[in-house]
């Protein structure tokens, strides 16, 4: 019977780790300096900690960079109630998906501002109309 390589390997690393975690720490660390190993490595971790940082701030940069690109809808003089005219229409539109909501009960603010959202929708990145 041929011997699966995968479980010979599996069966290795199994008995060192056994053999590793009963060693006695002073032998596993024979030759070696606790403390510089815990300097090196907390350098390492702050180094990683910074270099994160600096890759969520290229990213945030990059966002903010791609935001301002995106040409703003003119804000056009609309009434709450022509904005609430428009988001029936749009409620019934294949365009748009639009979670349930009572329009009732949305003020004037909300209702002009889901209006200027998706007046925003029908702007491609060009500023042209869709």
């Amino acid at each position: 019977m041929i011997a699966n390589p995968t479980n010979d390997f599996e069966n290795f690393i199994d008995t060192l780790v056994d053999e590793l975690i009963s060693m006695p720490d002073n032998q596993v660390l024979e030759g070696i300096e606790p403390n510089r190993i815990q300097a090196d490595g907390l350098r390492l971790l702050e180094a990683a900690k910074a270099q994160a940082g600096r890759a969520r701030l290229a990213a945030a940069k990059s966002g903010v960079s791609a935001l301002s690109s995106v040409p703003v809808v003119a804000s056009t003089t609309v009434t709450p109630e022509q904005a609430r005219r428009f988001i029936v229409q749009a409620t019934n539109d294949g365009k748009y998906t639009l979670a349930a909501r009572s329009l009732g009960e949305m003020s004037d603010d909300e209702a002009i501002k889901l209006y200027n959202q998706l007046k925003s929708l029908e702007i491609d990145s060009n500023g042209e109309k869709i």
